[in-house]
């Protein structure tokens, strides 16, 4: 069974994200763990609030009950140490504000998503309901794990799919032509590696029983982005790792996923390749 961990550090803060991440999860029959870490197991209040806050947190998830854990530390290490040590597929975390890169939460996800094992989910302005995913695919060797998710995710929660690809630069052989959208359907009829790894992606929705339209831009890939989720009302956003998890790869390659996380103002998750990749499945 896939294992999901939601995080809560303050309830007037997390509620709606407690609420999103507790429904995708259970939309994906997974097993639910809430986690709230204070600074100190020494001080009788702070572990008295976070029981508390546990308790309440759990009551408005409902039936079936979840496990709570308490710990205490930094906030990202003892995320991170308890994603691994409990195996999980994801962690939710919840963003109150957007513009905002100083606080508090914002620091947690940017250091979650170099370290994490796992899957990230960051919510930020949830809707009531997934209705419409769009799928941003990377690096054509992350294709089959990205999607992979994106499907089961989408067969769960019912809804419709937009397999999104942004090319650094037009394809020469498109040289001249006003927008590369217009040629899609002949791309796709060639053998490109960019018409391989959209086909690619297309087969394996289809194997999952889903039908998604294909879109295809070019330029940078975090203008596009978010370009693309000003223009259509889409409730999730996934995207795979960047893998700048190093300082020394992160100033010569830069860390995509983080620019993109930090510019999107809806939920977004971050998929972890190597280990969904290491599942049998994503979810069972």
């Amino acid at each position: 069974m896939m294992k999901v961990l939601i995080c809560v550090s303050n309830l007037l803060v997390d509620e709606p994200g407690l609420v999103f991440g507790g429904k995708l999860a259970r939309s994906l029959q997974a097993d639910i763990s809430l986690l709230h870490v204070i600074p100190s197991k020494n001080e009788p209040k702070d572990r008295e609030k976070g029981e508390d806050l546990l308790r309440e947190a759990s009551s408005i998830l409902g039936d079936p009950p979840v496990k709570t854990i308490l710990l205490w530390g930094d906030v990202v290490n003892q995320i991170i140490k308890e994603a691994d040590r409990g195996n999980y597929d994801m962690v939710v975390i919840s963003v109150s504000k957007i513009g905002e890169g100083r606080q508090p939460t914002s620091s947690v996800h940017r250091s979650l998503l170099k370290n994490l094992p796992c899957c990230l989910l960051v919510v930020k302005n949830p809707k009531a309901e997934i209705k419409k995913i769009l799928i941003c695919t990377g690096g054509f060797q992350m294709t089959e794990t990205l999607i992979a998710v994106s499907a089961d995710i989408a067969s769960a929660s019912g809804s419709e799919t937009t397999l999104f690809h942004v090319a650094a630069n037009v394809p020469t052989m498109y040289t001249g032509l006003k927008t590369i959208e217009e040629t899609l359907h002949e791309l796709l009829m060639t053998d490109t590696p960019v018409a391989r790894h959209l086909r690619r992606g297309a087969e394996i929705l289809t194997e999952h029983n889903l039908q998604a339209e294909l879109k295809l831009r070019h330029g940078s890939a975090v203008y596009e982005i978010v370009r693309e989720i000003d223009r259509v009302n889409y409730d999730l956003v996934i995207i795979g790792a960047s893998g700048a998890n190093t300082m020394i790869k992160e100033w010569i390659f830069g860390n995509l996923a983080q620019d993109i996380v930090d510019s999107v103002g809806i939920p977004i998750m971050v998929v972890n390749q190597v280990r969904a990749a290491n599942r049998s499945k994503f979810s069972n």
